[in-house]
């Protein structure tokens, strides 16, 4: 007891010295917690993308340049009906035309296709609604067969409204066929290329968009092969590792031997690339910053030794062993070095965020959080800081019999 009480009156006796000492421990513990917190942050991350990417399967073509007819529609959905995954994600669009309507920007009705019919299986109706880029106004999502959203332009243009009759008909002039749907739905659109204004050009103004669901358009006959129609499958595998087995099925139920299915390895590499250098940023940071706050500690302990060695040889005189001599200043150190990893670890997990969002420059969101784990490694780092300071000046010190130092002293 007594040791640890004159451990703590020399810190304040010698404030000077350890405000020093206490700013340099800080700092490193500031820097080496926001290093620890990003780290952390970025492994966790990678993971899950890791986890979520090698989850989804698409079909591809094992030959782009490769001539075939393309897959139905209908042998998409067929695919979607297997044990092997926990969801499916298909969207489609396809061009049409309006029959009795006008479009926005259509200077007047020429017979070509005016508008653009947009079907997805997602319940958020995808990343447009869910970012805010479009929202719905007036009544709900399209959820039974023929219902639909339309644009707050295109329903005043048209004088429609929650339940009003649309009639889209093929874009290609020399097919026939009529498609039906109620408006279920009004949505806003609040991006940059929602206004339109190019005159003649109605397929350039995203506000002629129709949104249906993907039940809705795969039974619209025409829609199969209509002029600019582009169909999007994504797998959703119940674990990563049955991507073979997925395949094999599909094989079974009657995909062509020129596809085959594959994870969505392009698009996870397109996510965790800047994760991945913020990383090694971090990495590299904590051990520059590791490397010259030891280096700086070191010195510091091994000056304030120095000062204090007529202390050391005035307690040794006095018959204190060479251990508890030891054991006090090596209990001041951890003292100082206590207080600043509470102050540095809360500072860190403050600044690891803005930092990362910085270095990362919004390619991705990288969400910092306090863990156990991050706390253990940050409180591991600052021991070993204190005990290799202190095991320096300790050596520094020790080589000097107390006689030595009282007669140097004199």
């Amino acid at each position: 007891m007594y040791l640890f009480e004159n451990a703590i009156r020399n810190i304040f006796r010698n404030k000077g010295r350890n405000i020093i000492l206490a700013l340099v421990t800080f700092l490193i513990i500031f820097a080496a917690a926001v290093s620890f917190f990003i780290s952390g942050a970025t492994a966790s991350m990678i993971r899950n993308t890791r986890t979520q990417f090698g989850n989804q399967a698409t079909i591809e073509l094992k030959d782009e340049t490769a001539s075939t007819g393309g897959l139905e529609v209908a042998a998409y959905l067929k695919y979607g009906a297997s044990d092997l995954l926990c969801k499916t994600e298909y969207s489609m669009t396809a061009y049409g035309r309006l029959d009795s309507l006008r479009a926005l920007d259509e200077e007047a009705p020429d017979g070509q296709a005016n508008t653009i019919l947009a079907a997805t299986s997602r319940t958020d109706l995808g990343d447009d609604f869910r970012k805010g880029l479009r929202s719905i106004t007036r009544g709900k999502a399209p959820e039974k067969k023929g219902e639909c959203l339309i644009s707050e332009e295109f329903a005043a243009l048209n004088s429609l409204s929650i339940g009003s009759q649309i009639k889209l008909l093929p874009a290609d002039t020399g097919r026939t066929g009529t498609a039906e749907f109620t408006v279920s739905g009004i949505y806003s659109d609040n991006s940059v290329n929602g206004t339109g204004g190019q005159p003649g050009m109605p397929l350039y103004n995203r506000n002629n968009e129709i949104i249906t669901t993907i039940e809705t358009a795969a039974a619209i006959d025409f829609m199969a092969d209509s002029i600019g129609r582009q169909f999007n499958a994504v797998y959703f595998l119940k674990s990563s590792d049955q991507l073979d087995a997925f395949q094999n099925e599909l094989l079974e139920k009657g995909l062509p031997a020129a596809y085959t299915v594959s994870a969505n390895e392009e698009e996870y590499r397109q996510v965790v690339a800047p994760i991945e250098k913020l990383s090694k940023i971090s990495n590299i940071f904590l051990l520059v910053v590791l490397l010259l706050g030891t280096f700086v500690l070191v010195l510091i302990s091994v000056m304030s030794m120095r000062e204090r060695k007529y202390e050391v040889g005035v307690l040794r005189a006095m018959g204190m062993k060479k251990p508890k001599v030891l054991l006090g200043m090596l209990t001041e150190t951890l003292a100082v070095t206590a207080v600043c990893l509470l102050f540095g670890l809360l500072a860190g997990a403050v600044a690891a965020q803005p930092v990362a969002n910085t270095l990362i420059q919004q390619a991705a969101q990288v969400n910092i959080h306090m863990t156990a784990p991050i706390i253990g490694q940050i409180s591991m780092v600052a021991l070993l800081l204190a005990g290799l300071s202190s095991t320096a000046g300790i050596l520094y010190i020790t080589r000097f019999e107390p006689n030595k130092i009282l007669s140097e002293r004199n």
